[in-house]
Order: structure tokens, then C-alpha cells, then sequence
């Protein structure tokens, strides 16, 4: 008897301290899932943010780039005929010029000399008292001047007015060239977007007034920010991120930001915290019930194991059908456990994967409203899907990793090729003769991505008929030539391409150097040099 009571007690405390050290890891991976959950959430929400910030900037330069033009075409030609031009023809063919509502010459005097927008006869405007006016009559220089949101004399509306000085013959100030645009004209790049309730883009000047700002639906200019500690972060970083209230509403908000290289103005790009974390605390919500209740599996088992081992003396035969029984229920409660947590991590891939999409629907809705990027953005769009419906047919089953593409990369360039060839008409030669050692999907996808990119160069600028791709391997390095018989361009020109820049961002990635060789006339050399990656090294771009 003593020595079953003595086997009996020590089972018991064995029972408990499994049940105890049991539980402990359930908490300990619990609280790991939700902090890694929430770290890799606002991550993403970061990148998100950043690459909007990205676009937003691209998007204001460019809409700037547009504006100055206009200006130096109405300067040139009223330098050439006076008053005798049309500005209104003069227009009708530049690209973008609907964004922009009113282009007027004032004279030295603030009157308007000529202008697109048609004016009663009886109208009598003076622009001399406007900061712009004042500026260029106290500086003789051919700078470009970008106004903060003011009451527009002509539309009556807020208006931002880039502007240019005009002079006589002798160099005496003669007065200025004004075109004007609505702050909406910058952040209606993404008035098809879905935003959220305290989403917020915005251009900002470096004194923290509000060149133009949407928040969710709202537009708005003009504010005062200069609390923000957004201008403290970029006096470290031009290109970073930060967590703060939001300076007008005081809502918690992930920003990211970018200055803008040319011009006095900051591209900001924020999502509430709330918002960020709202999948998270629903899934962190599930986890904590699903750790609950089998938790309480576990006591219960305990507590029944117990109570089977303190009655076995006197239950001897009884006990061991009992405990059969009990043994029975509880492997059936531990599968269905399992079962359960299964089912509940399928449903949580499928939440994750609304992050995927939602990157996917903005780079869509993105592709309508800049060409120059949309076949970048499809493709990237069409690769997240595809990536994301393996992810969900493979760990939604396996609960396991999906295998990453099957197609050889020489393969994929080829079918590249196919098509460049058959929609541009260019003669393309691919020697890969040299290229013996398989690369990871990274490395290969980023060689892919700069083929790509470069060939749409070529159809684009170059006016070439003919180009030759070579991939080579030596050592532990690929190299990837592309060389074109096109017009060329000067290599010491600065050069704002997204597309060139594109392939210098992807090289770096893997420590990777890229050389172009050109002049005008001699067509143009990429040369990408990239050291051979590892499995362990893709591991690690993942992360």
C-alpha cells in the first residue's frame, strides 16, 4: 500500500509539473506569436507607408517638373514675341496642362499683361502686394518659386502659384510669369484610393505650413504643423519613419516621410495606429481563447489523472476501464485541440494575406494613374498574387512553406524576350553559355526585374534595333551585360530615371555594383556585377 501511495504521489507530482511546465510554454509561445505578430505588422504598415511616400514624392516632382516647364515655354516665347502670343495655343498641346488653372504674365507694375484665363474688361487686378511679386522684384535671379496655398484673385480659390522673373533687355526686373494649381492637384494622386478614416498625405514646406493635405476624404492646406516632431526626424534623416500624434488631431500615427531632393518640401504618409493594429488585436484575440481553452484541457487532464492515481488501490480493475475510458477522451480532446488550432492558423493565413492584397490593390490603383510605372506595378501586383495564392494552397494544407517557383530563370528570360521582341520589333540576342550555377528566387527575380526593366529603357529612349544579353558566371559572381545600338545619352548628366534607379536599388541589395557605358550617338553598356547568394542569404532578405 505504502508503496503505492508513494508511486501514486510521485506520478501526481510528475503530472503536475509536466501540466505546470506545459502551460508555461504554451504562455511563453503565446506572448512570442503576438510580439512578433505586431513587430512584423507595423513593419509592413512602415514599408507600406514608405513606398506611398516614394510615389507621393515622385508624383509632386513630377507635377512641379510640368508647371516650370510651362512657365520657361511662356517665357521663352513672350521674350521672342511679346505681347503677340496666344498662351492658351501655346498650351493646347503640353501634357498635364489641365492640373494647372491659369497661367498669366504680370507686368513691373503687378497687372496683368497676358493670360489663358478669359477677364472682364473692366477687371482691374493688381498682384504687386503678393510675396511672389515682391520676391522676384528683390532678387534678380531665374529662380523657380513655389508659393504657400493663398486665396487665388482670379479662380478665388486656394491656389498654389509657381512663379518666374521676367526681365527687360538691360536686366531690370520687368516683372513675372505666375501659373497656378490647386493643392488637390497633388494628393488626388490617390483619390481613388480606399483610404482610411485618419490615413493622411501630405507636402509640406520646411516651416510647417501645408502645401496640400487628404486625410481619409478630407482636403485641406495651409495648416500650421511646425510643432510636429516630423521636422526634428528629418533634420537626422531625410528618408526615414516615425511614431507620433498626428499634429492636428493628436491621433497615434505611424509616418513615414521623404524630403524632396530639388525642391523645400516634405512628402509625408501616415495610418493611424489603431488602424495598423486592428487585424492584430483580432488575431491576438483568437490566440488568447485558443491558449485558454487548452490550458483548461490541460488542468482538467491533470486533475483527472490525479484523481484516477489517488482512488487506484481501491479501484484497481474499475480504474484501469476508467482511465481507458478517460485516456480515450482525452486523446480525442488533444486532436480535436490540435484540429482547432489548425483550422484557426488557416484562418489567420487568410487574414495575413489581406496585407498582399491590400498592396496589390494600391499598386493597381496606382497603375491608372501613372504609365510610366504601370507595368512595373502589374507585375508586381501579378507576382504577389501568385505568391500569395501558393502560400495559402500550401500552408493552408501543410502548414508548411510553399516551394518557390519552378521555372529556371534562363527560361523566364527567354519567354522576356519573346515578347519585347514581338511587341517592339527589336532584334534581341541572349548568349548564356557561361551561366552554370542555379541562384536563389531573390537573386534570380532580381535579374529578372533589371532585364526587364532595362529592355523597357531601350524601347522607350534609346530608338535601338538591335540588343545583345549576356549572363556569365565566374567564381562566385554573376555578371549580366546588356549592350544596345540606340542614340546613347551623356553618362555625366544627372539623370532622374526611375528606371536606371530601379536597378541600382535591386543591385545593392546583394551588394552588387552596376556600370552604364554610353555617349551620345554610341548606344548604351548596363554591366551588373552581383555576388552568387546563398539559401542562408535569401533567408535573411525574407526577413
Amino acid at each position: 500500500m505504502k508503496q503505492i501511495k508513494t508511486k501514486n504521489g510521485k506520478l501526481i507530482s510528475g503530472v503536475i509539473t509536466f501540466c505546470l511546465a506545459t502551460i508555461f510554454l504554451i504562455w511563453t509561445d503565446y506572448f512570442g506569436q503576438i510580439k512578433s505578430d505586431k513587430e512584423e505588422t507595423i513593419a509592413s504598415a512602415i514599408q507600406r507607408n514608405s513606398n506611398l511616400a516614394v510615389a507621393l514624392e515622385q508624383y509632386a516632382v513630377r507635377t512641379i517638373h510640368n508647371g516650370d516647364a510651362i512657365l520657361q515655354l511662356v517665357k521663352m516665347e513672350f521674350g521672342a514675341k511679346g505681347r503677340n502670343i496666344n498662351i492658351a495655343e501655346l498650351l493646347y498641346s503640353v501634357a498635364n496642362k489641365d492640373i494647372f488653372k491659369g497661367v498669366a504674365v504680370i507686368n513691373e507694375k503687378g497687372e496683368i499683361e497676358l493670360a489663358d484665363i478669359r477677364l472682364h474688361s473692366d477687371t482691374s487686378l493688381n498682384f504687386s502686394d503678393r510675396y511672389y511679386f515682391q520676391y522676384h522684384l528683390k532678387n534678380n535671379n531665374d529662380t523657380l518659386l513655389i508659393s504657400k496655398p493663398v486665396i487665388s484673385k482670379t479662380l478665388g480659390k486656394t491656389v498654389i502659384v509657381f512663379s518666374r522673373r521676367i526681365n527687360h533687355k538691360d536686366g531690370s526686373f520687368a516683372g513675372v510669369i505666375a501659373i497656378q494649381t490647386e493643392p488637390s492637384s497633388f494628393t488626388s494622386f490617390y483619390g481613388q484610393a480606399n483610404l482610411n478614416k485618419h490615413d493622411i498625405i501630405s507636402l509640406i514646406a520646411p516651416d510647417g505650413i501645408t502645401y496640400a493635405r487628404r486625410t481619409g476624404t478630407i482636403e485641406s492646406s495651409g495648416e500650421n504643423i511646425i510643432k510636429s516632431p516630423l521636422f526634428s526626424h528629418v533634420a537626422q534623416n531625410p528618408d526615414s519613419f516615425y511614431f507620433a500624434p498626428d499634429a492636428i488631431r493628436g491621433v497615434p500615427t505611424f509616418f513615414s516621410y521623404r524630403k524632396l531632393k530639388e525642391y523645400p518640401i516634405i512628402a509625408t504618409v501616415g495610418t493611424s495606429e489603431s488602424d495598423i493594429l486592428s487585424g492584430y488585436y483580432k488575431r491576438a484575440e483568437r490566440n488568447l481563447v485558443s491558449a485558454i481553452v487548452i490550458c483548461v484541457l490541460i488542468v482538467l487532464f491533470s486533475f483527472l489523472v490525479s484523481l484516477i492515481l489517488h482512488h487506484r488501490r481501491k479501484m484497481a480493475e474499475k480504474l484501469v476501464a476508467e482511465e481507458e475510458k478517460h485516456q480515450r477522451r482525452i486523446t480525442q480532446e488533444v486532436i480535436s485541440a490540435q484540429e482547432k488550432e489548425r483550422e484557426e492558423i488557416g484562418h489567420e493565413l487568410h487574414d495575413n494575406i489581406n496585407q498582399v492584397l491590400t498592396s496589390v490593390k494600391l499598386y493597381l490603383e496606382m497603375a491608372l494613374y501613372t504609365p510610366e510605372m504601370r507595368e512595373e506595378l502589374i507585375t508586381k501586383s501579378k507576382s504577389l498574387v501568385e505568391g500569395s495564392i501558393k502560400e495559402i494552397r500550401g500552408l493552408s494544407h501543410e502548414l508548411s512553406a510553399p516551394t518557390l517557383g519552378t521555372r529556371s530563370l534562363v527560361d523566364s528570360i527567354e519567354a522576356l524576350i519573346e515578347t519585347v521582341a514581338n511587341s517592339s520589333g527589336l532584334k534581341i540576342s541572349f548568349d548564356h553559355s557561361s551561366c552554370y550555377t542555379s541562384l536563389v528566387m531573390n537573386q534570380k527575380l532580381a535579374i529578372y526585374r533589371i532585364i526587364q526593366e532595362q529592355l523597357n529603357n531601350v524601347v522607350k529612349h534609346a530608338n535601338a534595333t538591335a540588343v545583345s544579353i549576356i549572363l556569365s558566371q565566374k567564381e562566385h559572381n554573376t555578371t549580366l551585360v546588356i549592350r544596345d545600338n540606340g542614340k546613347g545619352f551623356n553618362t555625366f548628366e544627372r539623370r532622374n530615371g526611375i528606371g536606371l534607379n530601379n536597378i541600382v536599388n535591386r543591385t545593392k541589395v546583394f551588394d552588387g555594383m552596376v556600370e552604364i557605358e554610353s555617349a551620345p550617338g554610341k548606344g548604351c553598356r548596363l554591366i551588373v556585377h552581383m555576388p552568387i547568394a546563398t539559401a542562408s542569404s535569401e533567408v535573411e532578405q525574407e526577413r
